[in-house]
Parts: structure tokens; C-alpha cells; sequence
């Protein structure tokens, strides 16, 4: 365990080594969010945290035991870099009691009978593991140094020990978030809640879940070792001392580059508008036609078909929320009395407006229904495209 320790913390180096250290030109500025900044050396930005808190073990048969007599202490010690305000690494080394439940009385971590016929397992863990860290409160705020909350979520990986007569060390893989809450420069109040899953043999059942874990929150502290803070680099001053011919003429020649190149840019920019016009005039005319929705003889409900096209003119209609449409019932001339034909194109006009209303959420008072009665001759051709609802 000792060699797998070592391992991990060579492989944890190229993640906590930083750019040299800037000594010239540097400035810290506090109480104030920026972005631009200079990596510090390898010695600053450092921190080392203790965690006390509880965790849980998730394997097989653990639910047939109760969660309070699951629950278990965790102790945690972390030692970690900032290599940017944003982007960080860490070897966290916990561990301590895990208790489950198991149905098989050989289990090499049974402890006792359980009432239900399952039996109690316990056992001692030690794990460690590298963890990268990102700090999203100066990734999405930008870096300051009297933020009082923020937000770390981390993941890594490492290896987990299961004390027992045989050997029990598995892979582990660990993530969750670390809330930061500073009390000064040096310290900091962190609750973190954090997963880890590991193989399935670990708690030693074979069978059911391919995957188990331990979860846990812990509350601790901070200390941050100096350099704590980030500097960013000043600017630099440049003084003017005289400009010769030369320079005069560069700046000239550069200067109607720049014209010819805004030139070019100003056509390319009203050669764009009125495409976008023509795109916009389109669309004016889409939205100005009208729609017309078929249905049989002496009919007034609406085909899968037609509520497809109707779906496609309900979005038009909404796309224009300040114009009104009609919609038009008619009926075959041909078919039917006078009466008769007036009620079925009422029918159908308002079939039309209740599909576009309570299917597609048109707004009703975008909407004039109205009733034609039958009319021959709507479209020349055939009668039966007299049967129809026109939105207009």
C-alpha cells in the first residue's frame, strides 16, 4: 500500500508544477474580479485540508440494513496546488469504518446475525487518490480574492484498501464539490460531498450490481500556504521619444491597408443585408398565403393529414402575432339544402379554429371565424373542392 501511495503522488507532480516564478512587474489586486494573470512558481498556491464528516457504503444487500446503523465516521487529509485561479490538483488520504449487510455468513467482512436473515458486515478502508480541481466560481465570476463562497467540483482516481486476511486493494474513482467558504486569507471552511465507486468485489459479495460505492459529506478546514494569491502583470508604459520619415510612411501605407480592408468589409456587410432582406421578403410572402383544408362529403372532422398542414400554418400564425386571420368555411352547393350547408361550413371553420387554438396554442383572437355556406365553383374542377376551409 505504501509503493501504490508513493506511485500516486509522483503521478499527482505534473499536475501541481506551475511556470516559474514573475518577480518584476507584478501587481496584486484585491477585492477585484479579472481574468488576466500570470502563473506563480512552484512553491506558491499550495494548501493542505482536514475533513470530519460520515459516509455510507452502497453494495447488494446493504438496504436490507438500516441507514443509521450504516452510517459511519471519515476523516480526510488533503494536500493540493492552484496552478491557475481556476484549475487545480489535490492527493486527498481518508478513510475509516464501513458497515453493510450481506447474505452469505462466509463473507470475510460478517459480523452478526441480522434479524432478517442477513448478516452484518464491517471492515476498516484507507484509500487515496489525485483529484483535479476546478474552481467555477472564478471560471464564471473571475478571480478575486474576497469572494466569500465558491464552488469546487473536482474528480480523480485512486486506490481503495479493504483491511482483511486477504488482499483487498481495488481502483477507486472519486468526484463531488467542495464549498469554499473563506474566513481569512489563509483559512477557509470547506463541506465537501463527495462519491467514490469501486468494483463490485470490494465489500466481498460476488453477483448483482457491477458497481458500488461509498458516499459522504465532511465538513473541515483550509490553510493556504504564501504565496496565496495570484498577480497579474502590469502593462507596460511605452514612451514616444520622436518618429522618423520611415515610421511615418509605415503608418501611412498600414493606415490605407485598413481603409481598403474596412472598404471591403463595408461591401461584403450590404451585400449580407440584402440577402437578409430577400430572406424577410420571403418568408412576408409564406406568411401571406393562405391555407386550405379539405374534407369528404357532409363531413366536418379533420384528417391526421390535414392537421399536419395545419400544424405548419399554426406556427406561421404564431410567428405573426399582430395580424389577424380569417377562417372560411365553405360547403358543396351541389349536396344538401341551404340551411344544411351553412351549418356544416360553420362546423368546419370552427373545428379548423379549435384545432389551431387548443392543439397548436394559437392565440383566439388571432382568429375570425365565419361561415360561406355552400358556394359552387370555388376552385374550377371538381365539386369536391368546394368542401373545403380556407385560413386567409
Amino acid at each position: 500500500m505504501k509503493r501504490v501511495f508513493i506511485l500516486l503522488c509522483i503521478a499527482a507532480l505534473p499536475l501541481l508544477a506551475s511556470a516559474q516564478n514573475e518577480s518584476n512587474n507584478l501587481e496584486t489586486e484585491k477585492g477585484k474580479a479579472w481574468s488576466g494573470f500570470v502563473t506563480n512558481g512552484f512553491w506558491d498556491n499550495w494548501f493542505t485540508s482536514f475533513n470530519f464528516g460520515g459516509q455510507i457504503y452502497f453494495g447488494e444487500y446493504d438496504s436490507k440494513a438500516s441507514f443509521g446503523k450504516r452510517l459511519t465516521p471519515a476523516f480526510d487529509l488533503s494536500v493540493g496546488k492552484w496552478v491557475l485561479p481556476t484549475i487545480g490538483a489535490r492527493v486527498q488520504a481518508g478513510g475509516f469504518t464501513l458497515r453493510g449487510a450481506t447474505a452469505n455468513a462466509g463473507n470475510i467482512y460478517a459480523k452478526g446475525a441480522l434479524k432478517n436473515g442477513y448478516y452484518k458486515q464491517k471492515w476498516q478502508q484507507f484509500n487515496v487518490h489525485v483529484d483535479g480541481l476546478l474552481n467555477l466560481s472564478n471560471w464564471i465570476g473571475g478571480y478575486r480574492t474576497d469572494r466569500f463562497y465558491e464552488a469546487v467540483p473536482f474528480a480523480g482516481f485512486g486506490m481503495i484498501h479493504g483491511c482483511s486476511s486477504v488482499d483487498n486493494t481495488k481502483f477507486m474513482f472519486a468526484a463531488g464539490l467542495i464549498n469554499k467558504m473563506r474566513l481569512t486569507d489563509a483559512l477557509d471552511v470547506n463541506v465537501e460531498i463527495k462519491g467514490s465507486l469501486v468494483p463490485q468485489a470490494f465489500d466481498g459479495e460476488v453477483g448483482g450490481c457491477k458497481g458500488e460505492g461509498i458516499l459522504g459529506v465532511s465538513v473541515g478546514v483550509t490553510y493556504k500556504f504564501k504565496q496565496r494569491n495570484f498577480r497579474r502583470e502590469k502593462k507596460a508604459e511605452t514612451i514616444y521619444t520622436g518618429v522618423s520619415p520611415e515610421m511615418l510612411s509605415a503608418a501611412e501605407a498600414k493606415l490605407a491597408e485598413q481603409i481598403r480592408r474596412a472598404d471591403r468589409l463595408q461591401d461584403e456587410l450590404d451585400q449580407t443585408r440584402k440577402a437578409l432582406d430577400a430572406e424577410k421578403n420571403k418568408a412576408k410572402t409564406i406568411k401571406n398565403a393562405p391555407l386550405a383544408i379539405f374534407f369528404k362529403i357532409n363531413k366536418a372532422n379533420l384528417t391526421r393529414k390535414e392537421l399536419i398542414n395545419l400544424e405548419y400554418y399554426a406556427n406561421l400564425i404564431k410567428s405573426n402575432p399582430g395580424q389577424v386571420y380569417k377562417v372560411i368555411g365553405y360547403a358543396d352547393k351541389a349536396t344538401g339544402s341551404a340551411e344544411f350547408n351553412q351549418k356544416l361550413s360553420e362546423k368546419r371553420a370552427q373545428n379548423v379554429a379549435d384545432a389551431l387554438i387548443k392543439k397548436y396554442g394559437v392565440d383566439a383572437k388571432q382568429l375570425e371565424v365565419i361561415g360561406k355556406g355552400g358556394v359552387e365553383n370555388l376552385y374550377k374542377g371538381d365539386v369536391e373542392l368546394n368542401r373545403v376551409v380556407i385560413i386567409e
